[in-house]
């Protein structure tokens, strides 16, 4: 999470929440390989929604059991999705 800044304002369409843009990737080494950029917007991890505060604390505190990170996402307009496995170190 120290690698990826959200901007802090909601993006919204039609008045309702859509999710949070990238606005950058902090150690590039770490994102080589991965298709997301700044402008993105971000919609639900896991499945869970992020719109509020305790809901992006229930989706951090579910990836310590979690077996895979998967990130919803748009860019321009289209959705997308990253899926990794989550491995124990």
């Amino acid at each position: 999470m120290q690698r990826i800044e959200l901007d802090g304002r909601p993006v919204r369409i039609d008045g309702k929440f859509h999710g949070f843009r990238v606005a950058a990737l902090h150690d590039e080494p770490f994102w080589r390989g991965v298709d997301l950029k700044p402008g993105d917007v971000v919609t639900s991890v896991n499945g869970l929604p992020i719109e509020r505060p305790d809901q992006a604390q229930t989706v951090f505190d579910s990836l310590e059991v979690a077996g895979e990170l998967r990130v919803a996402y748009d860019r321009d307009g289209q959705p997308r999705e990253l899926v990794y496995s989550i491995v124990e170190k």
